[in-house]
């Protein structure tokens, strides 16, 4: 029983980071650990070392279970293709949100904040106007119907429906463009790359735009790498977490709404993308959660063949598994007259030759797409 129940597995130990990583300490998550058993069939994976254990991170490692081992899942990862699932998230034309939205959100903590001051000076009001602090014009309330209201609330307030009615403004346009854009796509261009190993220092692609429009001015094009959302089933299991018992911190509930259910590759962790419709065909891309990019490369819009430099630090080839998912892909982004940037996402299937990879930090980054590096 001991000879069956002893083995080589692959143990991944992660704490992910949720969908605003900035509004969390991430020493205070939870760390979450699986272990899948090794079979003679199976490849050896290489050791993955992103991140410190004191912060978000994903580290895995080959180990010898001395108990345990039938009770793992067999590893078994896609390396030679990628998912259907992503492919439809992940390759084809994209609009960039409207900057308004980035700007909206950069107003509303100074609003907060504005609000707050208000009521709390408005409490110490008397006290403040009779030691010369505040002027007697801002003292008081103001009577608005039934109710008195402060006069610096109501200085305020307008400035804090300012960042909401941007928003609004901002997702009536973009609502318009995916309308536009979604009855007159443009003819994806042709990315055919010359090397696919991501050990390398660089690789060649060439770029075919059989179809580009008049009020196209510049494109650029990058080579970016990131990993994707652990599947929501898989990620409770290493957390030790039922889906009908409390979330883990940094996870949200399921997202059930057709529009968002497949776009969040099963986390849910949050809204990641605006105001597009009433389908599930989505125009705005996603983010990674975690992503690196290279340096971006002009291109013509004639066709060129181009160097495309691989992003920062040792990173894993392409590797599709429910818990730890490596995605690459070359990125072009269009200048256009009007209607805002274009992105076109063409992802790849990377090699790599088997050594450790080892990251000290782990690049995170927003899940909304206004706010994200896409």
């Amino acid at each position: 029983m001991g000879d069956i129940d002893t083995g080589h597995a692959v143990e991944i130990k992660l704490r992910w980071p949720p969908f605003d990583p900035d509004t969390v300490i991430a020493s205070e998550l939870p760390i979450a650990t699986e272990y899948f058993r090794l079979t003679e069939e199976t490849e050896t994976p290489c050791s993955v070392q992103i991140g410190d254990e004191s912060g978000f991170h994903i580290h895995r490692r080959i180990m010898r279970l001395s108990s345990g081992l039938s009770q793992c899942r067999d590893w078994v990862t896609l390396s030679n293709r990628v998912p259907d699932r992503i492919m439809r998230e992940r390759k084809g034309w994209f609009l960039m949100p409207s900057k308004m939205h980035r700007r909206s959100r950069k107003m509303i903590p100074f609003a907060v904040i504005g609000i707050i001051a208000s009521l709390a000076i408005h409490a110490f009001e008397p006290a403040l106007v009779n030691w010369g602090w505040v002027d007697g014009s801002f003292a008081g309330s103001v009577r608005l119907g039934l109710l008195d209201y402060p006069v610096l609330l109501l200085i305020f307030l307008p400035i804090f429906f300012v960042p909401i009615m941007m928003r609004l403004f901002a997702s009536a346009w973009d609502f318009r463009r995916t309308r536009k854009f979604r009855s007159n796509l443009p003819v994806d261009p042709v990315v055919i790359v010359e090397n696919v190993d991501c050990t390398s220092e660089n690789i060649e692609v060439k770029f075919e735009f059989t179809g580009a429009e008049e009020d196209w001015v510049s494109a650029k094009a990058r080579l970016q790498v990131g990993l994707l959302n652990p599947r929501r089933p898989m990620l409770l299991h290493a957390l030790g977490r039922k889906e009908s018992q409390q979330n883990p911190p940094g996870i949200s509930t399921p997202l059930t709404i057709r529009q968002y259910s497949i776009s969040e590759l099963g986390t849910g962790f949050g809204e990641s993308t605006p105001l597009e419709g009433p389908d599930t065909q989505r125009h705005f891309l996603s983010p990674l959660p975690v992503q690196c990019s290279g340096m971006s490369s002009d291109i013509s819009l004639q066709g060129d063949t181009v160097t495309l430099s691989l992003p920062e630090g040792d990173w894993p080839g392409s590797e599709y598994h429910p818990l730890f998912a490596t995605h690459w892909e070359v990125m072009i982004r269009i200048e256009r007259r009007n209607g805002g940037d274009l992105l076109f996402v063409n992802p790849l299937i990377m090699k790599h030759d088997g050594r450790n990879c080892t990251i000290a930090e782990m690049p995170t980054q927003s899940g909304r797409s206004e706010m994200a590096d896409n």
